[in-house]
């Protein structure tokens, strides 16, 4: 006869960061940091709530169903209460995971797994930084247990779920929609000196991430892909509208005429000869 499912939390091995409870919270359980699996497996158990692992880095093989799959970051599991799992390593590798144990099944539709099984979401090449901040955000609230935790715990929740579901079902169409705003930002303020800081408040970025969306989208880094699109409009003012070289400076932030001279000198000297201004 075979050996009852433990129920509940499986806490980590000493020394790995986690924080648990036995209130009567809707969130009971966050864990965070390096895991080697390897070494100290997840034994396949049942919890009362649903598990959101999210694996940053490294593969796992997660256990469920009857089956064993090998799951590689950056990957969103998504664990209902009742079924049962565990998670183990292949071999010893550097592995980093998010998890929160929530009570109750997911909010949102798409994240119910199949009955008695789970979800595995490619989260893909996109930055995870709404996750990272996300769940410092939960240990900052459960930290402060004040009267307004229930309600700040339900809303971190929902936003889990949105920021999952979008990181995993994130198209090429969404990421040109925000190429297209960034472009029309800057097309409408070429004369601004600091570009990049305002650009990541417009769209919510932070520079690191500003700067892997500018590689992905235009191979060069946002700084200059900014004095690329003020080049060409300099250089359409004054072929095509008839502008002097004084008028353009001035318009685009030019500190003095000379710098764009300077400028339009250098675009000259990598490119095809170009006409006489």
């Amino acid at each position: 006869m075979l050996p009852p499912i433990p129920e509940g939390p499986i806490s980590p091995p000493p020394g790995r960061p986690s924080w648990g409870s036995q209130q009567d919270l809707a969130l009971f359980y966050l864990g965070w940091g390096r895991r080697d699996f390897a070494r100290d497996p997840l034994g396949v158990h049942v919890d009362r709530g649903t598990n959101y692992y999210v694996v940053l880095q490294g593969q796992v093989l997660v256990t469920a169903a009857g089956a064993t799959q090998a799951v590689r970051g950056p990957t969103a599991l998504i664990f209902p209460p009742g079924c049962a799992f565990g998670i183990a390593q292949a071999a010893s590798e550097r592995t980093e995971i998010l998890v929160w144990i929530w009570r109750g099944q997911p909010q949102s539709p798409q994240l119910l797994p199949p009955p008695g099984g789970f979800l595995a979401l490619d989260l893909g090449r996109q930055p995870l930084d709404s996750l990272l901040e996300l769940h410092a955000r939960c240990r900052n609230e459960v930290s402060r247990a004040d009267t307004h935790l229930p309600r700040t715990l339900g809303a971190l929740r929902e936003l889990l779920e949105v920021e999952i579901l979008r990181l995993s079902r994130t198209t090429a169409a969404t990421g040109d929609v925000r190429w297209k705003l960034a472009n029309s930002w800057m097309l409408n303020n070429l004369a601004i000196h600091a570009p990049v800081p305002a650009l990541c408040d417009y769209l919510c970025m932070s520079p690191s991430t500003l700067h892997r969306f500018f590689r992905t989208h235009a191979a060069i880094a946002p700084g200059a892909y900014f004095r690329r699109l003020k080049t060409q409009e300099a250089l359409r003012l004054i072929r095509q509208e008839g502008w002097l070289v004084k008028a353009a400076a001035y318009h685009l932030g030019y500190h003095h005429p000379n710098d764009l001279s300077r400028t339009l000198a250098a675009a000259r000297s990598r490119t095809e000869p170009a006409q006489e201004l």
